[in-house]
């Protein structure tokens, strides 16, 4: 079974994308359970404490586990996070050696939208192809100039890196 983990930062985030992975893997864990068959994916959300409060007030989140909950993981969501991008890295900074640490063990790394500043923040990207939202292009490449940015890519793929190029880009996939 593989172990997914959500990551739930602090601020403003997109909660559909949240939300809708959640929900999407748990339905492959329904239909391979009607087949007869165990879970494909353990998947969790993590936070950095145990309640997760959005920066709008609206809703406030139940992580499963904190990061130091998590010994091993298998793949990494990083959602689109919507507060001004230099803020939101640094409130999240204490994910930031968590991820390397989890890729450097064989752990894959998914971000949707403007999640990849986060995921650039590591600098497993140098040099590596990534797509985020179109209107967040110039921005990133000024603060990420090491990182190969594609415009005409909704997503991308390399080296169990992957990026999607609008929150929602990851329903538009096909191999």
């Amino acid at each position: 079974m593989k172990h997914v983990s959500i990551l739930i930062p602090n601020g403003h985030t997109s909660l559909v994308n949240i939300a809708g992975t959640h929900q999407i893997l748990n339905q492959i864990n329904g239909v391979v359970k009607q087949m007869g068959r165990g879970p494909v994916f353990n998947v969790q959300l993590v936070w950095l404490t145990k309640e997760a409060k959005q920066d709008t007030g609206l809703f406030t989140v139940y992580p499963d586990c904190i990061i130091s909950d998590v010994t091993k993981t298998d793949l990494i969501i990083i959602p689109a996070i919507l507060n001004d991008q230099e803020e939101g890295i640094e409130r999240n900074r204490e994910f930031i050696p968590w991820m390397i640490g989890h890729y450097k063990n064989g752990a894959e790394l998914a971000s949707f939208c403007i999640g990849a500043y986060l995921l650039a923040a590591t600098g497993l990207l140098k040099g590596k192809k990534c797509a985020t939202h179109w209107a967040h292009a110039a921005d990133f490449r000024k603060m990420y100039p090491d990182v190969d940015l594609v415009d005409d890519r909704i997503m991308t793929a390399e080296d169990g890196i992957y990026t999607s190029g609008g929150a929602y880009s990851y329903l538009n996939y096909s191999t």
